[in-house]
Formats: C-alpha cells, sequence, structure tokens
C-alpha cells in the first residue's frame, strides 16, 4: 500500500499482520525501513507486496532498523544477503550481532538470526540514504537501542518511529510502547517523549498501526501526557 508519494507499507496491518515495514522509492536505489516476523514467517508477505507495488527488495541499498525486537529485525540477515546495507544504533547492532534477548525470540517463540550491522549510527548524525538525508534521533525506553530515522519527504518532516508509540485506529489514540523487553526503562522512556514533544514532526510511520498524515507532533504530545498521567 502506497502511503504518500514513494513510500510504501510491505507489512502489517493492510496484509493481515500487525507489523509494519516501508519502503522508500527513490531513483538511486530503494530503502527499507524495520523488516521482521511475528507470529510466523512473513518474509514471503514482504515480497509479495514488493512484487504488487512494482518493488524489488534486490534494489534495496539499506535497511534501517528502529530496534532489535524481532518483528522489526528479524528479516536483516536475510535482507543483508541479498545485497542491502544493515543500519542502526550501537546497542541495536550489538544486539542483532549476539541474537540476544533484547531481540526478544522468546517472546515469539522463534531463534533469531544474528546479523552483522554495516552502519552504527547515533544520535543526531545525518546519514545519505537512497538519495535521501536521513536525521538519527536516540529514542531510548522501549528499547535501550530505539532510533527515530527522520527524513523530508514530499515537503514534510516523516518520522519512521518504530515502538516509540502504537497508533490506534482513526488516529484517534495510541499505546505506548511494549513493556515486556530487558532493556525497557520508564524514566527513560518518559524523558524520550518529554524531549520528542518539544521537536517538529509532520508524519509519524509508526511499527504498528496506521501512518498519521499531518499530525504527528500532536500525537506524541499526546503520548507524553498519556505517559505523564499514566506513571507518576
Amino acid at each position: 500500500m502506497q502511503v504518500v508519494p514513494g513510500v510504501f507499507l510491505i507489512n502489517g496491518y493492510p496484509y493481515g499482520r500487525h507489523q509494519n515495514s516501508y519502503f522508500i522509492r527513490k531513483p538511486e536505489g530503494g530503502t527499507v525501513v524495520d523488516s521482521g516476523d511475528l507470529e510466523d514467517d512473513s518474509f514471503a508477505t514482504v515480497e509479495q507486496a514488493c512484487a504488487r507495488w512494482g518493488l524489488r527488495l534486490s534494489d534495496v541499498t539499506h535497511l534501517l532498523i528502529t530496534h532489535a525486537h524481532f518483528d522489526h529485525s528479524s528479516h536483516a540477515a536475510r535482507l543483508r544477503r541479498m545485497g542491502a546495507q544493515v543500519v542502526a544504533s550501537e546497542d541495536t547492532a550489538d544486539a542483532l550481532a549476539s541474537g540476544d534477548d533484547r531481540c526478544i525470540g522468546y517472546a515469539v517463540g522463534r531463534k533469531f538470526e544474528p546479523c552483522r550491522t554495516d552502519i552504527v549510527v547515533s544520535d543526531g548524525q545525518v546519514l545519505e540514504v537512497g538519495g535521501s538525508s536521513v536525521r538519527c534521533i536516540a529514542a531510548p525506553g522501549h528499547a535501550r537501542g530505539l532510533m527515530v530515522y527522520e527524513m523530508m519527504l514530499n515537503g514534510e518532516c516523516v518520522w519512521f518511529c518504530g515502538d516509540l508509540v502504537e497508533v490506534g485506529p482513526e488516529c484517534r489514540s495510541l499505546q505506548l510502547g511494549w513493556a515486556g523487553g530487558p532493556d525497557y526503562d520508564r524514566p527513560t522512556y518518559l524523558e524520550t517523549l518529554r524531549k520528542l514533544a518539544h521537536m517538529d514532526c509532520d508524519t509519524l510511520m509508526p511499527g504498528h498501526g496506521p501512518a498519521a498524515l499531518g499530525i504527528g507532533k500532536g500525537l506524541i504530545q499526546q503520548a507524553y501526557t498519556k505517559a505523564m498521567v499514566e506513571w507518576r
């Protein structure tokens, strides 16, 4: 499903699955943000979705991983073998290399295939990826290594935010990220939401639920308010 011009959802709710994966198409090559399994192996779903939209995984130059949880990263090794460079934060890169509990295989009854990260990024770093500038924004809490990837697309500031928030039906509600990971940290998560609530964002591309077009900052502020009310 094309979400905005040039950005396609290649896994997630339109395909009867919970975990989102995004393909950004550029003349210089494709960029994928997150790709993984939850209930079962969803790689065939990703391949079929790409074919439906005239996309090819073999054209992907970079895979941006928001965090190491299985449903966001378990396709990394396969996509890397197909030619994609894997991009992740330092902590996420360490988790991907070891395939340890930060990848939450225990939560899905699966074994994580370890994967090396080609480009390790830090907070505030700007990369040139597939013809676009990507700003990396550290957002720990749900997972220690969670990274938001900010891109300017079609004149709007877009955040690919993983499990920073889960957007609910009709984009009128949201849930905060799952608390079952070994590196989940509520005080750190609250500080992350405080920081991000004061930054500009037009559109959210979350790891679960529908994309929120043009209302991103309001939803992040809503998430911060929700955390302040429920966690203090």
